[in-house]
């Protein structure tokens, strides 16, 4: 489905008389049966754009007249940013699946476009350099302070988050996983700090966290998903994506449970996706709409605008290290009896129990 108020009669009819003469019996009885069931329509015209079966016409017509949403493009982050925010939250709400959104976005970009190597030396697409990200500390959403969210949760999603919410305020602290350097997982990734690079091929953009050697890649080729069958669950799932214009589209999948960062902000299920849309704005700023779908633990799907931006980096003393927590002592942690941890015995503190409020520490 592609809203869930969406009215199917007249538009159905239309898009049957459209295609009955460019497809085969059985896409005709199949398209007439998905008509009649107001199931998977824009799903079902994304499948069968790949395909190639039917004539040129059924590539704009029914594609258009399945737009009874409003495509949202690329609004800026300015004055009017609370306003602009909700547009594009309510332009993920209309969709009930991570999948018709990426195929809608798709299917507005006409398959998209693969870039050249020529093309790569255009400003639009010159993400190199070193980043982080713009703001937001330890929150999701950039936008509010850490101990806030703006998900709008299910049940099951708001136990979770008051269940965190109760251990921090009886131990003073949490176990974070990536203290022992486990990778921080996917839709986390947008949150987490440190360097950041950025690498773009005609086939694959890399996007990469210095912290735990983190790299997610994204194949623009035109393969599609991993199929499920061979398909695995991992912290950073399996994307691709597509360029349009300037702007970099991509949808994940297969990955796995985890939080969106420490502290108070909610956690997501193995069933989470999520839809991208990066840019870079201005010369040293990358943003990206974010659309997070999760049915376990949101009840809509969950709008943000992620940032990095690039650092002075002249005198090229910045760069991408390999990073493994056993390299030197700042990265020992110690287990408390609490379930939380803390660091042990940092090399640039020279009495470590003399400015720490932690007990088990000194």
């Amino acid at each position: 489905m592609v809203r869930k108020d969406y009215q199917a009669g007249i538009v159905d009819s239309m898009i049957y008389y459209s295609v009955k003469n460019a497809l085969d019996a059985q896409d005709i009885a199949d398209y007439a049966f998905l008509n009649k069931n107001n199931h998977e329509l824009l799903s079902r015209v994304g499948e069968m754009k790949r395909v190639s079966k039917f004539a040129g016409i059924i590539l704009l017509l029914p594609c258009a007249l399945l737009y009874a949403q409003d495509f949202v493009g690329w609004l800026p982050k300015d004055e009017n940013w609370t306003d602009r925010k909700a547009q594009l939250q309510a332009f993920g709400e209309s969709f009930d699946s991570a999948w018709d959104l990426y195929v809608f976005l798709e299917n507005q970009a006409e398959g998209g476009e693969r870039l050249s190597w020529e093309e790569l030396g255009e400003p639009s697409y010159d993400w190199s350099g070193i980043y982080t990200r713009t703001g937001g500390g330890l929150s999701f959403d950039p936008d509010i302070p850490a101990s806030e969210t703006t998900a709008k949760l299910t049940a099951e999603g708001a136990a979770a988050r008051q269940r965190k919410i109760d251990l921090i305020e009886a131990t003073g602290g949490e176990y974070d996983p990536i203290s022992d350097c486990r990778p921080p997982g996917h839709p986390r990734w947008a949150t987490e700090p440190f360097l950041h690079e950025f690498i773009i091929t005609p086939d694959q953009t890399w996007l990469i966290n210095e912290m735990v050697n983190d790299i997610r890649r994204v194949y623009t080729d035109g393969r599609d998903h991993t199929l499920p069958e061979d398909a695995y669950a991992s912290a950073n799932g399996d994307t691709i994506g597509f360029w349009s214009n300037d702007m970099l589209v991509m949808h994940t999948k297969y990955l796995m449970p985890g939080q969106y960062q420490r502290g108070t902000q909610p956690d997501y299920s193995d069933q989470v996706e999520v839809v991208e849309r990066w840019k870079k704005v201005d010369g040293i700023t990358l943003e990206a709409d974010f659309w997070v779908f999760d049915p376990v633990n949101l009840a809509e799907p969950w709008y943000s605008r992620q940032s990095w931006t690039e650092l002075d980096n002249e005198d090229y003393f910045l760069r991408i290290r390999y990073w493994d927590c056993r390299e030197n002592q700042n990265n020992e942690i110690l287990e408390k009896e609490d379930g939380t941890s803390q660091f042990m015995d940092f090399d640039f503190v020279d009495d470590d129990a003399a400015v720490s409020t932690d007990d088990a520490i000194r």
